[in-house]
């Protein structure tokens, strides 16, 4: 039976205790559906802070009870038994292991959902590596909505003409934030009429795979005696939106991204963005909307990978000049590059909505 409207749905996952980008999707898809009509259940598993908790959902947050008519979760795949067990049909599991060898012995929870829906390519590749089968993938991208951008900039402190931003959250190693930092130090000098703005989360490491903000900048800023402007955002920040149309360019160097939402969201925002040549970003990425930095295949570390790290592990490492060339590029032909790129960003952001991915989950009702 294809269901129009009136459904019953639960999404359980992280949600309302932290921002996370898996709470991002959870809820974003969430609103969606409400939109469509159809009855949702918020069940968060990491608690509840008022602060992140949307108006749409407050009288929606729930304990799960009885069969629904879908379940969604985007979790680690461990947790699928647990997260959709109300009800035997339609239940959507979505993960993206941001690294090219998934940990052992995950693939086989792929038998409690009747979907696993990975957000790019890349990410669907790594499953298929790890003999999930493949009539059980189906690729949602993740997605923006565009009238969260009408919203009145973020009042910067720079008085800088070319702002550039780096929306990293928490320092995990893959997304090479170290390299990031070095080539905007290569690129510039205080001299220059830029200023990188740091969107970070001001915690200790947790874990190996985590670094220490201030501990890099530290180190960054010894090592670059002459160092370009930096401003640096640490408080949580309800409408992040609003730092993107404060800024002009978003710039990130990955060694791995299953998809990476700020750059899409840079575009939404009408601005330029440089972002590594490899991984779920180049599904929407390209040379007729981006700035993309080269780079070569090498070995992925073990203090790079979550869970359980494989000795085969691969990851792009970016290169360094190629990035420093981008950055001057872009700062010194911004208004060339944005009137050459404008079009295609805007049929990328149209493509790639919230409302789209919803619609495309719903396609997969039976």
């Amino acid at each position: 039976m294809l269901y129009t409207c009136g459904m019953r749905v639960k999404i359980q996952q992280f949600l309302f205790g932290k921002c996370h980008s898996w709470a991002v999707v959870g809820k974003c898809i969430g609103r969606e559906l409400l939109n469509q009509g159809h009855n949702v259940d918020f069940v968060s598993t990491d608690g509840i802070k008022n602060k992140y908790v949307p108006t749409y959902a407050k009288n929606h947050i729930k304990q799960p009870y009885g069969r629904y008519d879908m379940q969604i979760s985007y979790t680690a795949m461990k947790n699928f038994p647990q997260y959709l067990h109300n009800g035997n049909k339609n239940r959507f599991g979505i993960y993206n292991y941001d690294g090219s060898v998934l940990p052992d012995h995950w693939a086989k929870y792929h038998q409690f959902v009747d979907k696993l829906l990975p957000s790019s390519e890349y990410a669907k590749k790594v499953f298929i590596d790890a003999k999930v089968p493949e009539n059980k993938l189906v690729v949602v991208p993740h997605g923006i909505d565009l009238g969260d951008f009408n919203v009145e900039p973020y009042k910067l402190k720079t008085k800088k003409s070319i702002k550039i931003l780096n929306v990293c959250g928490q320092i995990h190693r893959r997304k090479n934030f170290t390299g990031m930092l070095d080539a905007y130090g290569k690129a510039f000098s205080k001299k220059d009429d830029v200023c990188l703005v740091l969107k970070v989360v001001d915690k200790k490491p947790n874990g190996r795979f985590e670094l220490s903000f201030k501990d890099l900048y530290k180190k960054w800023c010894v090592k670059n005696k002459n160092a370009p402007e930096v401003e640096i955002i640490y408080e949580y920040i309800d409408k992040i939106e609003s730092v993107f149309l404060a800024c002009d360019i978003h710039f990130s160097l990955s060694n791995i991204e299953c998809f990476h939402i700020p750059s899409l969201q840079s575009m939404a925002a009408g601005k330029l963005t440089i972002q590594s040549n490899y991984g779920g970003s180049v599904d929407f990425m390209n040379n007729n909307n981006s700035l993309l930095v080269d780079g070569k295949i090498g070995r992925c570390p073990p203090t790079y990978q979550y869970w359980t790290p494989s000795p085969y592990a691969e990851m792009f490492i970016p290169s360094i000049d190629d990035a420093v060339e981008k950055l001057r590029y872009a700062v010194n032909n911004y208004g060339n590059l944005i009137e050459k790129f404008s079009p295609n960003m805007k049929d990328t952001v149209q493509e790639y909505t919230w409302e789209n991915v919803s619609k495309q989950i719903m396609g997969l009702v039976k």
